[in-house]
């Protein structure tokens, strides 16, 4: 991952703006048994794969998202930086982590739409999908 600093007109960082050091060592799955610390090495090699992809705030272009990252015993924390429009290079389990989010659901009594609940006491669309804050979309993966 090309680590290079973006920056808006204005001067507005975005993308990876801050990776720290993590104090907790990779030890490798030590404790696993061989079939389960196969199929985590295996995940953990995917989630680590970078992908590009476009940000989508559905509240509207002017609001940012700023979320550290870090998945895996050892990995660095990585601090990321996302303005709407913009496409990143991205981990893969980042990715994946914004996208199975549901940030309105606290909020969703704010929104048109936002009013029925399901079995579990989610609020749901009127279509009965969770309502979603954030959302990267896949470019050429």
């Amino acid at each position: 991952m090309t680590n290079l600093l973006m920056v808006t007109e204005s001067g507005e960082q975005h993308g990876l703006i801050n990776t720290l050091p993590n104090s907790c060592k990779d030890k490798g799955f030590p404790d696993m048994d061989p079939d389960i610390k196969a199929k985590a090495e295996k995940i953990k090699k995917d989630e680590s794969r970078i992908v590009k992809a476009r940000y989508i705030n559905h509240r509207g272009m002017h609001e940012r998202l700023t979320k550290p990252y870090m998945r895996w015993a050892g990995d660095p924390i990585k601090i990321f930086h996302l303005i709407p429009g913009y496409v990143y290079d991205l981990p893969y389990g980042f990715v994946k982590e914004v996208n199975e989010a549901r940030g309105l659901e606290q909020r969703a009594d704010q929104l048109v739409g936002a009013t029925l609940k399901d079995g579990g006491g989610q609020l749901r669309t009127k279509d009965a999908s969770p309502l979603k804050l954030h959302e990267l979309v896949p470019i050429n993966w």
